[in-house]
């Protein structure tokens, strides 16, 4: 009796990508039709939650099934070690031949990475350390008013090469060899677009209807008043709010290019597993680390300890192979990017080996629209760790600055988490003003009515939520014991 070959898995993670900028989530400015052609398929989340708005702890949450608090990720520069469970090296333990692509941004430099993955390939950091060696971009730029670096507004060029492009080709050329010789396989592509800087090549920049671009969100001096100090000192550095409209709008129309482009890219990638008749056969998951302002709230980038919609809802979409049971459809139920690694081991049928959070998608795929109850995002550090988890010390002539130097001040980089359900969004800031947004009446979180009694029930419901989460999810204990019992 032959046993089933369990199903292949393809991972592929954007940088930066918010939520509403793909057309399966409803933006008619933006075309995503190999993105939206898997959500047609399988099931496109547009209630998906990332648990940090930055790339490293928020990876660090999703491949090990903790949040950022239970083991400490919750900075830049904190990576894992070889101890640590990661669902790469779970599946290479369970006879998949993993291929690994892309950014690493999870384990530490001194760690063995063939634990994780069978074939590993480099070329984002060869080609980053070509750019971080002063190679410059000599292509001429069509967009006759490049704004400061603090936007990482680059503009409209001729001809941009973005490194996804050869990192996709290299995956296609793994499949294409049958690298895997026979294997289940997972390919984990860890891209970087939509990342800044915002720069596209003019062809991709004209796919673009910018008369579909919305305007960017902008507060009232009022509503600033209420806002997170890093937003205030993040916004003030950037001076973007010396933009007019239309300048703004075009941050989004090249980003929304930007991701038009790496769906495009996705499309090779997703054709190459039908030529290989390998697709039915594949589960084909595609999500995002973390968003992006894009001008929004007239600030480019992203923050580290502040939660809005457009940093921590995350486009994501799940295709299983054609022998699982679907629903095809677009969902609105809340889950976390903690919930892939358990619906891939539930998928698969591998019994955890260590305690993770996650929680199965797999009724959601098989129609449930009901999941969790909130969900939560969290970041920040204490005013004691500034030493080593504030991500911060550049020069002004660092584009980043703008961010970092605002990471080295308190309250602006205080420990937060959030919570939030399908109506409210509620912030525990630990050495400032909390905030609280009634997301129906305010969707893009303009005003901050943390002060209102009308909502002091809900808001003490939320901080018991809060309370029980930190409760269960606090610590983990390993699935072994010491060989003296």
């Amino acid at each position: 009796m032959t046993t089933q070959k369990k199903p292949n898995i393809v991972m592929v993670v954007a940088d930066q990508w918010r939520a509403d900028s793909l057309g399966y989530t409803g933006n008619n400015a933006i075309k995503t039709p190999n993105i939206d052609a898997l959500a047609s398929e399988g099931v496109g989340f547009t209630n998906a939650y990332c648990q940090n708005p930055v790339c490293v702890p928020s990876r660090n949450s999703f491949l090990t099934g903790w949040y950022p608090h239970t083991k400490g990720f919750r900075t830049m520069h904190y990576l894992m070690d070889d101890s640590e469970p990661n669902i790469l090296k779970t599946l290479k333990n369970n006879d998949y031949h993993v291929y690994w692509g892309g950014r690493n941004d999870t384990i530490k430099a001194d760690g063995d990475r063939t634990k994780y993955a069978d074939t590993i390939n480099d070329q984002f950091y060869e080609s980053m350390a070509k750019l971080f060696k002063g190679k410059k971009d000599n292509t001429k730029s069509t967009d006759t008013e490049v704004k400061p670096d603090y936007t990482h507004y680059h503009g409209v060029k001729e001809s941009v090469h973005h490194v996804d492009q050869d990192q996709i080709q290299n995956a296609i050329e793994f499949l294409e060899n049958d690298t895997f010789n026979e294997d289940p396989f997972c390919v984990y592509l860890a891209l970087s677009l939509p990342h800044p800087p915002y720069e596209i090549d003019q062809e991709w920049f004209d796919k673009v209807d910018p008369d579909l671009v919305p305007d960017a969100v902008r507060l009232s001096e009022e509503e600033w008043k209420d806002k997170p100090s890093i937003l205030r000192g993040i916004r003030k550095h950037m001076e973007l709010y010396d933009w007019s409209d239309e300048d703004l709008k075009k941050i989004k129309q090249v980003y929304y290019a930007m991701g038009m482009k790496l769906d495009h890219h996705i499309g090779k990638l997703v054709q190459t597993l039908k030529e290989k008749d390998l697709y039915d056969d594949t589960i084909f998951i595609f999500f995002s680390d973390h968003g992006d302002y894009t001008g929004d709230f007239e600030i480019a980038e992203k923050n580290q300890n502040t939660f809005e919609d457009i940093l921590t809802n995350v486009p994501l979409v799940i295709k299983p192979s054609k022998n699982m049971e679907v629903v095809p459809r677009n969902t609105d139920a809340l889950v976390e990017l903690i919930d892939i690694q358990a619906t891939i081991m539930d998928l698969v049928g591998i019994q955890p080996e260590h305690t993770q959070f996650g929680q199965s998608l797999k009724s959601v795929l098989e129609g449930s629209n009901e999941h969790r109850d909130v969900v939560f995002a969290e970041g920040g550090r204490l005013e004691s760790e500034g030493a080593y988890a504030m991500d911060a010390g550049h020069d002004p002539s660092n584009p980043y600055w703008a961010r970092t130097t605002e990471q080295e001040k308190m309250p602006q980089h205080t420990k937060a988490i959030m919570i939030r359900n399908q109506d409210y969004k509620y912030v525990y800031r630990l050495y400032e003003q909390d905030e609280f947004y009634d997301l129906k009446q305010d969707p893009n979180e303009r005003k901050n009515i943390i002060e209102s009694e009308k909502f002091e029930t809900v808001i003490k419901d939320l901080q018991g939520r809060m309370l029980n989460y930190f409760v269960e999810t606090s610590d983990v204990v390993p699935h072994v014991r010491d060989s003296r019992f």
